[in-house]
């Protein structure tokens, strides 16, 4: 589908400050460095090196890039969710490839950032891809902050949800049930036709942006990795987040390289 011509591929980090639940998240320090630049600087270590932009709203956001090198785009407040910060960036950006990449995903490893860029050039056809993982207890089946989602064998997702339905044993459900992490790639083209879209009934019921994809009939495939640290959304979560990237042996390791 894509031809013989190289993708251009970019990872874009949609950024603001007025998150509900942990104000200023972005520019929260840990160990020294600002969330949003962790972030960033992890995105630098993907192989080959792609082009890494930072769309935000925030004047003060912007400055604090550029105190680091990222390059930024400033981008309207009006936005309802990052892929629509997205839409607005990609007019000026015009890849081929949005790896989509939030910026509370602080403990974000390189390694699968460079799988879903393999995802994108080996599928020739899939037009959106999110990573997906494991769930590891039967706890997470009921937790509305973990999002997940239903897939066929064939790792396309057949639904996108926070809270399980199923009838099922827990143990069962484990088996066909994955997490949905908070990184995912569309193309050129789905992003065009998902931004002008009207927002669609579930995906604003349960606040789930990659909804609005399912329910346009617009085909996800995930891309799964072994493993998925948690982002940041609370003050407990960023607590959290410290301790692993203080103790977590890969988390010090990857740690060290973007100091």
């Amino acid at each position: 589908m894509w031809g013989t011509t190289e993708l251009k591929i970019g990872i874009i980090i949609p950024a603001r400050l007025e998150s509900e639940r942990l104000p200023n998240k972005v520019i929260k320090p840990f160990l020294g460095k600002p969330m949003i630049e962790h972030v960033w600087r992890r995105s630098q270590l993907v192989s080959p090196n792609v082009e890494t932009v930072i769309a935000t709203d925030s004047v003060e956001i912007a400055k604090l890039c550029k105190t680091f090198n990222a390059k930024t785009l400033i981008t309207s407040s009006n936005h309802i969710n990052g892929l629509s910060r997205v839409g607005e960036a990609s007019k000026t950006l015009n890849w081929d490839f949005y790896i989509v990449l939030q910026a509370d995903e602080i403990l974000v490893e390189p390694k699968n950032l460079d799988k879903l860029i393999s995802a994108i050039k080996a599928t020739k056809k899939q037009q959106f891809l999110n990573l997906v993982t494991n769930l590891t207890h039967y706890n997470e089946l009921s937790d509305k902050n973990i999002v997940k989602c239903l897939v066929r064998e064939d790792n396309s997702i057949i639904n996108i949800f926070r809270k399980s339905g199923s009838v099922a044993s827990e143990e069962n459900q484990l088996n066909f049930t994955k997490k949905i992490c908070g990184i995912f790639a569309i193309s050129k083209e789905a992003l065009e036709k998902v931004v002008k879209a009207p927002a669609q009934r579930i995906e604003v019921s349960e606040s789930i942006e990659q909804m609005k994809a399912i329910e346009m009939g617009l085909e996800i495939l995930g891309v799964e990795i072994d493993e998925n640290y948690p982002s940041v959304n609370t003050e407990e979560e960023s607590v959290e987040a410290l301790k692993i990237l203080e103790t977590d042996l890969k988390q010090k390791t990857i740690f060290s390289l973007i100091q």
